[in-house]
């Protein structure tokens, strides 16, 4: 900050507000008491009610079982991590292909992956939801994971993709002449040259499968609760946001800026500018 001139802090200033300013009023109103329309600031804060409420309203009534939202967290885990690792077994020897081999058609691959990103989601949804309909998969865990992978892939892929471009292929060259074979070159040597862009797509496909709301309402048939799903229950009555839906959205981001910040140190400015550097 110091090195950094006037302008300079004043941007980066405004853009921690951009990131940090959403927070600001889901944390206040996850322990009021009582804010309404007008207030800037809650008119009651919990503390002042203690007497009458031990805890904050908003996370009394999450904690409890019957919000059922520790099972709705669970199910959001395992769909993430489930999500996260088929991905990424798929996405690797993907990328491999399209960032190291030049082919003809390969362009068009490329536009091929891209496609759900650029297809509406409730139209994928629906045909997505006609085949798990006949297969007898709707309403299911598995149902919602394979329904993820649509999302999420174009993602990872284009993340890998840029990994393995920027890759250099001398050092799985020296490997090979050194007598590793196929499985020790990648385990030992390409492994760890792509781990921070594994680390960032990992991060896109949480970050993603998290907050999908409609590919889970279709899939689930309100028999697998999400996290995503609760929170718009509670939101799709409108009104102003009381503090129950307050502390569910912060709980909401907490999967991604828990892993944001276990990986911080193995993610890097390149992996998000299109891969790493040669040499």
């Amino acid at each position: 900050m110091r090195r950094l001139s006037l302008t300079g802090k004043l941007l980066l200033s405004f853009i921690l507000l951009m990131i940090v300013g959403p927070f600001i009023p889901l944390g206040i109103s996850s322990v009021a008491f009582r804010w309404g329309w007008p207030d800037l600031l809650p008119s009651i804060w919990w503390w002042e009610k203690r007497d009458q409420v031990y805890t904050p309203l908003a996370w009394d009534y999450i904690l409890d079982p019957v919000s059922r939202i520790i099972p709705a967290m669970g199910n959001t885990l395992l769909i993430a991590g489930a999500v996260t690792l088929i991905s990424l077994a798929l996405a690797i020897p993907a990328a491999r292909v399209l960032g190291r081999q030049a082919f003809k058609g390969k362009s068009v691959m490329e536009l091929f992956f891209a496609s759900p990103l650029i297809v509406p989601e409730i139209a994928t949804g629906i045909g997505i939801y006609l085949i798990f309909t006949q297969t007898g998969l709707q309403g299911t865990l598995i149902a919602i994971i394979l329904s993820h992978l649509v999302p999420v892939l174009p993602y990872l892929i284009r993340v890998l993709t840029g990994i393995y471009s920027e890759m250099d292929e001398s050092l799985l060259d020296q490997a090979t002449l050194l007598g590793a074979g196929p499985l020790q070159r990648f385990i030992h040597v390409e492994f760890p040259l792509i781990l921070p862009g594994v680390m960032a797509a990992a991060l896109f496909a949480i970050l993603i499968s998290t907050n999908i709301f409609l590919l889970t309402f279709y899939m689930g048939q309100g028999q697998v609760e999400t996290l995503a799903t609760i929170l718009f229950s509670k939101l799709s009555g409108g009104g102003s946001l009381d503090p129950v839906s307050a502390g569910l959205t912060l709980i909401v981001a907490l999967p991604g800026i828990l892993f944001l910040m276990f990986t911080h140190r193995l993610i890097r400015e390149e992996v998000f500018a299109g891969g790493t550097s040669r040499g």
